[in-house]
Parts: C-alpha cells; sequence; structure tokens
C-alpha cells in the first residue's frame, strides 16, 4: 500500500531485455535508505519489486514483464527518463495523500499545460474511457504515482492544478502536451461500484 506522495525522484541509467520484459536500473538519493531485497517500490505509480540494489538501495534494480510494460507507460522510459518513486507505508507512519495500491488502471493522456501564477500549473488530462465513471470532482486520482485532487470533470478531461511543492518535488515538472501518464483511480470508488453491481444482483 502506497499514500501518493512522492518521496523522491530517480534516474533511469540502464535498461536490459531479459526473459519476457526488461529490467530497469534506478539511482536515487533516499532520506533513511533501508531497501531490502523484495521490497516494493511505486515506480510512476506501478507497483515493482526491488530484485538487486547497491549504495544502500541508492542505486536499485526492478523487472517489468511485458504485462506491466503494456499496462503502463513503463515500455515509454528510457535511459535519463526521471521517475516517481515511493516506498511501501511502513505501519505506524502517518498517513497522507490517499489509499494507493500501486496497480496501474489505465494510460491517460495531458491534454493541456498552462501556467496560471508563479510555479502553480493547470492541467487537462484526458482519462481512458472505460475508466471515466469513478471520477468526481473533489475527488482524488493518482497519476505517475502522484495523489491528486480532481477540480473539474469535462468531457472525459481532468481538470488538475499543481502547487510549487508539487512541481518541484515530482516529475511534472517535466510533464508536456500529449504525455503518457499512469493513472490509478480511487479504490473507494471501485469499492462503491461493485458493492452497487451486487446489490443489484440480489
Amino acid at each position: 500500500m502506497f499514500t501518493g506522495l512522492v518521496e523522491t525522484l530517480g534516474k533511469v541509467i540502464q535498461i536490459e531485455p531479459i526473459d519476457s520484459g526488461i529490467q530497469f536500473t534506478i539511482v536515487t538519493e533516499w532520506d533513511n535508505p533501508d531497501l531490502k531485497l523484495g521490497d516494493s517500490i511505486a515506480i510512476n505509480g506501478a507497483c515493482m519489486t526491488v530484485t538487486k540494489f547497491s549504495d544502500l538501495g541508492n542505486i536499485f534494480q526492478f523487472y517489468a514483464s511485458f504485462k506491466s510494460l503494456e499496462l503502463t507507460n513503463l515500455s515509454r522510459l528510457g535511459e535519463g527518463s526521471v521517475v516517481n518513486l515511493e516506498r511501501a507505508m511502513a505501519m505506524g507512519q502517518r498517513f497522507g495523500g490517499h489509499m494507493v495500491q500501486g496497480h496501474v488502471d489505465g494510460v491517460a493522456k495531458i491534454i493541456s499545460r498552462n501556467q496560471i501564477e508563479n510555479e502553480v500549473e493547470e492541467f487537462w488530462v484526458e482519462i481512458p474511457e472505460d475508466l471515466r465513471r469513478f471520477f468526481v470532482k473533489k475527488g482524488s486520482v493518482t497519476l505517475d504515482g502522484i495523489s491528486l485532487t480532481v477540480v473539474d470533470v469535462v468531457d472525459g478531461k481532468i481538470q488538475l492544478i499543481l502547487i510549487p511543492e508539487t512541481m518541484q518535488k515530482t516529475n511534472a515538472k517535466f510533464w508536456k502536451e500529449d504525455g503518457k501518464l499512469n493513472v490509478e483511480v480511487d479504490v473507494l470508488a471501485k469499492y462503491i461500484e461493485n458493492y452497487l453491481a451486487k446489490r443489484g444482483e440480489s
């Protein structure tokens, strides 16, 4: 389980095709590094497993299967790409953001980016059609691993306002029109939909 509060940024330094997928090597700088083999890390919001690490975890590897590459924007990463990183929650830590599973539901497309004022940016993002029913004004969404509030919903597109803190600490600073973002809808919306569907069957 994750929170959608990005801990730090990482840079892809090596991409190596192996077996039925790709092995990525990431370099980063954790506060209080404590990585272990098998740990879960959200890479742009996609939950991946640490397969190897060195330098206290400031260099680590993870493997993405072809299926994971198909369902996420990890397939678009190249050497030098910057990714959002968040380690799985620890028991007893303060909970911020919202409940994030690290299970990417689809890939969204950036339609526009506009600067509103000093380092405050407005984005409009087009959501895949099969996920649009989960979005409401003032609801939550995870994009590339960032917990965000939906400002408005219009014709399958959502409006986002990103504050300077978010722009400085995440890879949102690199987002561009036509860029692709991993999207995870609010898990509570999924539970509600499932409950109503089951109730309708009874």
